[in-house]
């Protein structure tokens, strides 16, 4: 019996036509009004779109990548507000050139907040 493990090479498996192309939702996103501190500054309202890993604004943020930033927002109907710094992953193209947006990536979400995000998104899926 040969107890030595195949020759593939993990890495190398097709992730699909999303991972490829930048898409990394880890769940379908929801629109939401966030509010995001940066540094010092006084809380700003963005509109974004809402996912468990993270925000992308549907405008560029005058941020660059890496920047740290705190956000704060309420998940409707649930009347929880969940706050969460995140980190600027990607200033990005979508559909026209003229139309950019900013991602953020949740750096230090709570499990509570991460379980009452996920069950939010739960129960809009497909709306």
């Amino acid at each position: 019996m040969d107890d030595r493990r195949d020759d593939t090479d993990r890495r190398d498996r097709d992730t699909g036509p999303e991972r490829r192309m930048g898409d990394r939702r880890d769940s379908h996103r929801l629109p939401i009004d966030v509010e995001i501190k940066i540094g010092n500054e006084d809380y700003s309202k963005h509109q974004g779109n809402v996912g468990i890993g993270g925000v992308f604004f549907v405008k560029p943020l005058d941020l660059p990548t890496g920047a740290i930033v705190q956000l704060r927002f309420v998940l409707p109907e649930m009347e929880k507000q969940i706050e969460a710094k995140a980190e600027v992953v990607e200033i990005t193209s979508v559909g026209l050139p003229s139309a950019v947006g900013t991602r953020v990536r949740f750096s230090d979400l709570d499990i509570r907040s991460e379980l009452l995000l996920a069950r939010y998104l739960d129960s809009h899926q497909g709306a």
